[in-house]
């Protein structure tokens, strides 16, 4: 073969690489109707639905699609609420049968055997200390050397068993990495949940159980590309360095400021200024960056401006991709991620007049909420008290639609007081016209909104972001701590009872 025919040999393997597919297929047990699954591809880490792939299911229960990848990818497959973890590879093929519960029995094809492994790990199912009541988590009141001897060693035994099993496999020896490189991490996020969502009021214990877990680890990942537990293994290594931090003291204690300057590189003031000016995405990766290696920063910042453009958050965007253009000017993310950006800016625009989105007349007047709520005397309100700069807000708004669809037409009006600084003015006013928030708006500083809880918590020093609040059809505060537009059904029940 001449030297020209091998470059066009190469060129076309080339080409045909950047073009490859995964096929999956497969057939659903008893299926009657119509129906799908959910395959979801992250663009690093995270569930997204904006990362969904539907795949039909014909009348037979049958199934296929062919899936253009030019990398593996791990992605989830959902069906009835069972969540499966997959390993792509592109030019493989993955057949696999469904029971009438949605769970995976079979695994054949090319891909088979990985997938195989890969589903006996059991990366989606619950380990034993996280299965039942969370507020009844018997491990929850153990000492921290009890939990090592009774959470993390027999936790970690499961998890060198399902590496030795890897490891013994038939499999490709990339393929084992990976697997086994998720199992590893997996291990880590499950345990950094357990500490932060069921032990988190104890913050001496969870310094002690976080320290005795992670003061050893190492933050390069085994394999890169890493798959999306390395990335949540990571995030929970972001908490353990604030538990390092705040485990006596709270973000308000003087006593906090040396030991955050230790791990932050910055004053614990300077860090706070940055929250409220980009956001607390933006102070996640000024930490990142220090602890973690480029090659993995790149991948980290760009999945967290897309989940930003996901939230639709455009003035926290900003400085996150000015700082991913000066720290990988040559990354192939950028044209990806700039679209995103530019589609934000465009749907900002188009939103600008969009009716039932209203500012309250002289909102800056207001010094007590109630100016608001007489205005809407006879019908019920629901207040959201909530800031542009607070995560778990922006992830409750997104649950409104659902809440005004469930109230359409009823004697209910929806308020929402942020709490920003008056340099945020303009960022806030194109949050909601970009998120499409519909009902009555108004902003508050920090120090011109504690009149107004006083007003709602009187004596009461802590203030939660978010919080929300009913009041009756006559104007009065009917209840205090109202449940929050994620709780669905618990919320509706409340708002009925002063319909």
């Amino acid at each position: 073969m001449t030297k020209r025919n091998i470059l066009i040999v190469i060129i076309l393997m080339t080409a045909l690489n950047g073009f490859a597919q995964f096929k999956i297929s497969g057939r659903v047990q008893n299926f009657k109707g119509v129906d799908s699954l959910t395959l979801n591809i992250p663009f690093v880490y995270g569930n997204y639905h904006e990362n969904d792939i539907k795949i039909a299911i014909n009348n037979n229960g049958k199934f296929l699609s062919k899936i253009p990848i030019s990398t593996q990818q791990f992605a989830t497959l959902t069906y009835k609420g069972t969540m499966t973890t997959l390993l792509l590879s592109p030019g493989k093929s993955l057949s696999v049968f469904i029971d009438s519960t949605g769970k995976l029995q079979q695994f054949s094809g090319t891909a088979g055997e990985e997938n195989q492994l890969l589903y006996e790990a059991k990366l989606n199912e619950a380990p034993f200390f996280l299965q039942g009541d969370y507020n009844h988590n018997s491990y929850a009141q153990l000492s921290a050397a009890d939990m090592q001897e009774k959470v993390v060693k027999p936790w970690f035994k499961m998890r060198d068993e399902s590496i030795r099993r890897i490891q013994a496999s038939k499999i490709s020896h990339m393929d084992r990495k990976l697997i086994s490189s998720e199992i590893y991490y997996q291990a880590y996020g499950e345990l950094n949940y357990f500490t932060h969502g069921i032990i988190h009021g104890n913050k001496e214990l969870v310094n002690e159980f976080v320290s005795a877990n992670y003061d050893s680890l190492k933050t390069d990942p085994a394999v890169f590309p890493a798959g999306p537990w390395y990335y949540y293994f990571a995030e929970s290594y972001l908490n353990y360095l604030d538990d390092k931090i705040f485990a006596a003291y709270g973000v308000t204690d003087a006593r906090s400021k040396e030991p955050f300057r230790n791990i932050y590189h910055i004053s614990l003031d300077s860090a706070l200024a940055l929250v409220k000016q980009n956001g607390g995405s933006y102070i996640r990766w000024y930490l990142f960056k220090q602890y973690f290696n480029k090659k993995v920063g790149e991948q980290y910042l760009a999945q967290n401006i897309l989940t930003v453009c996901f939230n639709k958050d455009i003035s926290h965007v900003k400085p996150l991709m000015l700082e991913f253009k000066t720290n990988f000017p040559n990354s192939t993310y950028t044209r990806i991620l700039q679209k995103k950006v530019n589609e934000l800016e465009q749907i900002s625009k188009q939103n600008e007049h969009l009716k039932n989105i209203n500012v309250f007349a002289d909102y800056k007047k207001v010094t007590s909420i109630y100016e608001v709520v007489n205005t809407f005397r006879g019908k019920v309100i629901y207040l959201d008290i909530w800031g542009t700069w607070c995560g778990p807000c922006k992830r409750e708004l997104t649950y409104n639609p659902r809440l005004k669809q469930r109230f359409k037409g009823k004697d209910i009006v929806f308020v929402y007081l942020d709490m920003d600084e008056e340099e945020k003015d303009s960022d806030w006013k194109r949050f909601i016209h970009l998120n499409g928030i519909t009902g009555i708006h108004l902003r508050k500083s920090q120090a011109e909104i504690q009149k107004i809880w006083e007003e709602l918590l009187p004596g009461k020093k802590e203030h939660l972001y978010p919080s929300y609040f009913i009041f009756d059809k006559n104007g009065k505060l009917a209840q205090a701590d109202a449940k929050q537009p994620s709780d669905g059904d618990k919320l509706y029940t409340e708002l009925e009872k002063y319909l």
